[in-house]
């Protein structure tokens, strides 16, 4: 299907975002958030161009957002947690400005990749909080819930992933850091989520890659969004790795589109049936 591809900024925030508007729109639109670790990435990377033009081709409407960004950090030694223009609630509050502009025109989804997954879930329960409208569902991709990564369990306690988790729990330990620029602020979850019970927030789909570190932190959210009463949809790519939505050319990146499709679908169905 056809689609157009437009970039405009937000009055409010001057924040830039990117539209991918189908000829024939079918179905909610989905605002996405690409990752980068908070520091890094944008809306002309594979993760958040090649995912909204997938979806847009099959008639979603996507919006994505080229959201403020922490400062570059050093894989060693000291960090700088100086106030900087990027750090927590910047990233939040461009997301939040970039949905609550999409939610007039009817009920939307939300969702990102990685880093951007925290961001989207995060946006999720400041909408909650300060009953805002809720997205429609939120789809979120190998993401890092939590400031400091979660014990593996089952299946990731095999030798390919045992190795690497304790010096992927260091990374993220200074990514997040990082990106909040406060300790005080690592145990909130309005900034990681995994942090509180994520009450109230709506159908979640919690898809991960089989071979990443951080799938202990998705599949750890997952648990406490079912705690939490969620309806939660829990899916692991066989063979991949973190970062598969960036390589539009593999079969991880098909394979993943095609759970989001199927569940954007399934879900938005279900919700105009029960409307």
């Amino acid at each position: 299907m056809r689609f157009v591809v437009h970039n405009r900024q937000l009055t409010e925030s001057r924040t830039t975002i990117r539209d991918y508007v189908p000829e024939q729109p079918r179905g909610s639109a989905l605002l996405w958030v690409h990752g980068g670790g908070f520091a890094g990435g944008s809306i002309d990377m594979a993760e958040s161009d090649a995912v909204a033009r997938q979806l847009a081709a099959g008639g979603r409407p996507v919006r994505t957002v080229e959201y403020r960004l922490a400062p570059p950090w050093p894989e060693h030694g000291p960090l700088n947690l100086n106030p900087a223009p990027g750090r927590y609630p910047a990233a939040q509050d461009d997301v939040t400005t970039a949905f609550l502009d999409v939610a007039p025109h009817g009920a939307a989804f939300l969702g990102g990749a990685s880093a951007g997954a925290c961001i989207a879930a995060s946006v999720a329960v400041r909408l909650r909080e300060e009953g805002g409208p809720p997205p429609l569902g939120l789809v979120l991709a190998y993401g890092v819930f939590h400031a400091r990564l979660p014990m593996p369990t089952g299946a990731e306690d095999d030798p390919p992933m045992s190795p690497t988790h304790a010096r992927a729990g260091e990374w993220v330990e200074r990514m997040t850091l990082n990106y909040a620029g406060s300790r005080g602020l690592l145990a909130d979850p309005k900034v990681f989520p995994g942090a509180g019970a994520p009450t109230g927030l709506p159908d979640t789909l919690i898809l991960d890659a089989e071979r990443d570190s951080l799938r202990a932190s998705g599949q750890r959210f997952a648990e406490q969004l079912r705690e939490s009463g969620v309806c939660v949809t829990e899916t692991v790519v066989p063979g991949s790795s973190h970062g598969f939505l960036n390589d539009p050319v593999s079969g991880d990146f098909e394979q993943g589109m095609l759970e989001i499709t199927r569940w954007l679908e399934r879900v938005g169905a279900g919700n105009r049936h029960g409307a």
